[in-house]
């Protein structure tokens, strides 16, 4: 009882870990992405059109005698290529983060700071990590060129078989289902070199710290916690500052004070010295 007990706690004990759940949500937005590759690359297939009096069937105006049709649906193949390669790079990506990588809200998120507990990691592994970056931006950058292109050609086909508003309303839809993810895959990728946004969640967020179970303990490594220190040891820097200032106030104030009490005292003895005096000449008179 006790042994099936423990397998239960490991079991939930593995769902609500932070990588495990990371990696579900990646597949899931991925199995839903890929309708969004199928019907962004093959804008012959899927936007209606017409065929002499009626709409075209799915396939009936994708291999013809036109050889701009032709062209138009090689390129609608070759986008679907590049968007899977592109999606490669991605998978990857998010993937080789999550395993080395962790979500600290705890850490600071700038380049620098980013940068300096990557030196936990072994070499390689960051080697990786840039390595597959690097991909993920090029493959973008290459199937934004080809979105273009091939978004040219079917809309020169398609347009010349226009049907009704169908036609316009399905093709802009299409365009504009693969258009934001490459928008959003411009803005995850173009960041500094130790940036590291997920292309999966919903929230963008950003990986900041290394994965507990990847920490290599080295000399040179650095920990979360000397990096909280070095940001308490700041904020605490600052306080002392403004306290040194405040008694520095408080301390001109008190001389101040203490000026004013002695010129008081000066004048009230030069009082009692002058009432003195007078009493004198009055007794010497008398």
């Amino acid at each position: 009882m006790s042994e099936g007990k423990g397998q239960l706690d490991i079991f939930y004990e593995k769902l609500n870990e932070q990588d495990f759940k990371q990696k579900v949500g990646m597949y899931l937005a991925f199995i839903m992405e890929f309708y969004r590759v199928l019907m962004g690359s093959f804008l012959l297939v899927f936007v209606p059109q017409k065929c002499g009096d009626d709409i075209c069937g799915m396939f009936e105006n994708v291999v013809t005698e036109n050889s701009v049709t032709n062209t138009a649906f090689a390129g609608n193949i070759l986008m679907f290529a590049l968007f899977l390669c592109m999606y490669y790079c991605e998978l990857s990506r998010e993937n080789k983060m999550i395993n080395y990588l962790h979500v600290n809200p705890e850490l600071p998120r700038d380049d620098e700071a980013v940068g300096e507990i990557l030196v936990k990691l072994p070499e390689h592994k960051r080697n990786a990590i840039w390595k597959l970056d690097k991909m993920y931006q090029t493959s973008g950058r290459i199937a934004i060129v080809g979105f273009v292109l091939n978004l040219g050609f079917s809309s020169y086909v398609v347009f010349s078989h226009y049907l009704d508003n169908k036609t316009v309303t399905v093709f802009l839809t299409n365009a504009l289902f693969m258009g934001m993810k490459l928008y959003d895959i411009k803005s995850i990728t173009e960041t500094d070199k130790n940036i590291f946004l997920s292309a999966y969640l919903t929230r963008k967020i950003q990986y900041n710290d290394v994965d507990p179970d990847k920490v290599e303990h080295n000399d040179d490594s650095i920990s979360s916690d000397v990096v909280l220190s070095i940001v308490a040891n700041k904020e605490a820097s600052t306080n002392n500052l403004l306290e040194v200032g405040i008694e520095e106030k408080t301390e001109e104030k008190e001389v101040e004070d203490s000026k004013v009490e002695e010129m008081i005292d000066l004048e009230a003895g030069e009082s009692v010295a002058i009432e003195n005096e007078e009493k004198k000449e009055e007794e010497v008179k008398e």
